[in-house]
């Protein structure tokens, strides 16, 4: 690494897709025991993941308030050698990393590397000079633990596919209607001998509970939920299924580092959200292509049709054509 760089402020998100996209700069930026790195967030309550995905990087908690960010102003002003804010950071993102004034403030997009977000970090890697800038092997390499295969949670050990019907409440343009998420989870229980983990946060037990109280008694023993689990643990079940179908959420990245085999429902999410690999497959409606990447739909009367307008079977065909035929063909 550049000597140069002893310092290194990142301005970032601290959701899981967010921390996960950050992994490859941090474990570059690790890669030197003398440099100081410090995580600044404006995320406070997922304090967990900062526990496992961040460390040795020192996380610094901001206020959404901008009333109360001017003692941080004051505090980190001049300090950073570097402050980074990837390749698509918002306006207020912007401005903060030019009123901390660090001796370099670096956002840039590669033309040459695919849009999506952890491709153009590991372009970033290269382009400063950071230490460990060689691409790793695998994309599990990028995270701060090997990935180990889990038990078959299941009594009776067979195929299993792992769920996350949930996502942040306010992204209305991604979340999937519940009804369909329970009408697919009885297509897949009805129409395979698959069983299903439901994955999620402890807030989205409600979501959750209620599509799996929808299923008849014979079919709820092959529905476990899983909520609240550590993400270590998460991405043990992932390893061990046959594949993941869910929102663009941290999930989805979480499965795509994996490589697992992955059916994401996929909303408004810009094309800088959506993993290019080929175990990913994206589900659109088709009847919105602005990819706006906006909480709520921008267009009156759409009523977030990008999302909204993915019917059960444009969803099942996939799951039927793109896993459980490779699953069938492995047999």
């Amino acid at each position: 690494m550049s000597t140069q760089l002893k310092r290194i402020g990142i301005l970032w998100g601290g959701g899981l897709g967010d921390l996960l996209m950050i992994r490859p700069f941090l474990k570059a930026v690790h890669s030197s025991p003398e440099t100081e790195s410090y995580l600044m967030t404006a995320e406070s309550h997922l304090s967990e993941l900062f526990d496992e995905l961040c460390p040795p990087a020192e996380v610094i908690q901001l206020s959404r308030n901008p009333g109360h960010l001017l003692p941080v102003i004051k505090k980190w002003r001049h300090f950073f050698d570097l402050i980074y804010l990837g390749p698509c950071p918002t306006l207020k993102t912007r401005i903060l990393g030019h009123l901390l004034a660090p001796k370099k403030l670096w956002s840039c997009r590669h033309k040459n590397a695919d849009p999506f977000l952890l491709e153009q970090i590991i372009a970033d890697i290269g382009a400063l000079g950071l230490s460990g800038n060689q691409r790793a092997c695998r994309l599990t390499d990028y995270l701060p633990w090997p990935v180990e295969s889990s038990k078959n949670p299941f009594a009776d050990p067979g195929h299993f596919f792992v769920l996350h019907p949930g996502a942040k409440a306010r992204w209305s343009t991604t979340l999937w209607p519940l009804e369909r998420w329970a009408q697919l989870v009885l297509k897949i229980l009805g129409e395979t001998d698959y069983s299903l983990c439901l994955v999620g946060t402890s807030n989205e037990e409600e979501r959750l509970s209620n599509i799996a109280g929808r299923l008849p008694a014979q079919l709820s023993e092959r529905v476990l939920l899983c909520l609240g689990w550590p993400i270590k643990k998460i991405a043990s079940l992932v390893s061990s299924s046959s594949g993941v179908i869910c929102h663009n959420s941290g999930i989805l990245h979480l499965s795509a580092f994996i490589e697992k085999q992955t059916v994401c429902i996929t909303g408004s999410s810009a094309r800088y959200w959506r993993p290019p690999y080929p175990w990913v497959f994206n589900v659109t409606s088709g009847k919105c292509r602005q990819a706006c990447n906006r909480y709520k739909c921008p267009v009156p009367f759409f009523r977030a049709k990008c999302i909204n307008g993915v019917e059960v079977q444009d969803v099942w065909e996939v799951i039927r054509n793109k896993i459980l035929k490779k699953d069938c063909d492995a047999c």
